[in-house]
């Protein structure tokens, strides 16, 4: 079956519940693909002997897009993406954290105008000078994706504390937080090239933030007002 994932042209196997999972993205049109999700390349010894064949087809087709994606200036960014007044804000951080708790709590502060557009795996891409963050299937345990793409405005590391704080971060200190987070450990060194050069050129336009927080209301207000650059909702 051909999709339309991040704006770009992907045959995926239908078997492994991948239908279901992709049927927000499907295309009908008949295009040449960008991307082809080979199932014969699935590779099981890197699980446990008792992961599910629908898992096994989730992680390793999501695998296989993501080293394609790398090859059309994009990449994955574990985090959880929400889209406020035509903007995208990004929260990652190590599982457990809590990136999908801040999201939610956007969505608690500023209603239905806060949009959980991806909550585990959005794509980031660069298209004619502009980083985009889009909903893409692969997106955790939750299922939450949108199939939309917003201009990505600010990201921002979460780390548990007793009180709101949160900060920019400068380009060495981004660099070692955002690497972590970029989804699965590419081996080849093309592969890493690519990654490494996207990661530059992102980091010189789009700001990179620390956010200290409880999980409350005041945290997603200190967050968007210092990200978006407005004092007042």
């Amino acid at each position: 079956m051909l999709y339309k994932i991040a704006d770009l042209f992907a045959e995926i196997p239908e078997t492994g519940g991948l239908a279901s999972r992709c049927r927000d993205y499907l295309y009908t049109e008949n295009v040449q693909p960008n991307i082809v999700i080979k199932e014969e390349l699935y590779n099981p010894s890197k699980y446990s002997p008792m992961i599910s064949a629908n898992n096994l087809a989730y992680m390793e087709s999501g695998r296989q897009f993501c080293a394609h994606l790398l090859e059309y200036s994009g990449f994955y960014l574990h985090s959880s993406a929400v889209a406020l007044n035509g903007e995208a804000y990004l929260f990652s951080a190590n599982s457990g954290v809590g990136k999908s708790t801040h999201t939610r709590l956007w969505q608690s502060v500023f209603g239905e105008e806060a949009k959980v557009f991806n909550d585990d795996k959005p794509a980031l891409r660069l298209i004619d000078d502009i980083w985009y963050a889009y909903g893409t299937p692969w997106c955790g345990k939750d299922g939450i994706n949108i199939n939309m793409r917003v201009p990505i405005r600010a990201i921002c590391f979460l780390k548990r504390a007793e009180e709101n704080k949160i900060r920019k971060l400068n380009q060495a200190e981004a660099i070692q937080r955002i690497l972590p987070q970029t989804i699965y450990r590419f081996k080849k060194i093309d592969h890493l090239d690519l990654l490494f050069g996207h990661l530059e050129k992102l980091l010189r336009v789009i700001p990179i933030y620390e956010l200290e927080n409880k999980p409350e209301p005041e945290a997603a207000l200190l967050s968007y007002r210092t990200m978006s650059g407005k004092d007042q909702i």
